[in-house]
């Protein structure tokens, strides 16, 4: 092998073009998002009580409703998952997912009343509306947000 052929072997980088860079970004945020519902959801719906007294200090009176309601938080993490198998032709799930982040924050601000430590609502209505933001501006740089589908 002569020093011509040598060089062509070495592992050159190249940069990652910027546009790459911001799709992985939000594909890093989905991720993280839908990591965050399939965990507690999980977390509520085998932890019930345990979940209710540390957030809510009283007892469950009805389990199966908190129950339902951390299934279906599981469930919605799975769907939030689903873009990232091809992110720029399901980039419209992503505008989706900021839909709910922003329904999520209207309902937990509104209800935060009716229940006996409404703290913790706030603060998830605060971390839903980070995520949501976040998942907005990742979405925007990348180009993505509402962008009419291929």
């Amino acid at each position: 092998m002569n020093h011509d052929q040598a060089g062509t072997l070495d592992t050159v980088e190249e940069p990652i073009p910027d546009a790459t860079r911001k799709t992985k970004r939000l594909g890093l945020c989905v991720f993280l998002v839908g990591l965050h519902s399939l965990t507690l959801g999980a977390f509520i719906f085998f932890f019930t009580d345990a979940f209710y007294t540390f957030f809510f200090g009283v007892a469950v009176d009805n389990p199966f409703l908190v129950k339902q309601a951390g299934l279906f938080l599981f469930c919605l993490g799975m769907f939030y998952l689903v873009p990232l198998t091809d992110l720029q032709n399901k980039h419209r799930l992503v505008d989706l997912i900021i839909l709910t982040k922003v329904l999520a924050v209207l309902f937990l601000v509104t209800s935060a009343k009716l229940v006996a430590l409404p703290g913790p609502i706030f603060l998830a209505a605060a971390g839903d509306a980070i995520m949501g933001s976040l998942l907005l501006f990742c979405s925007l740089t990348a180009g993505l947000f509402l962008k009419k589908a291929n």
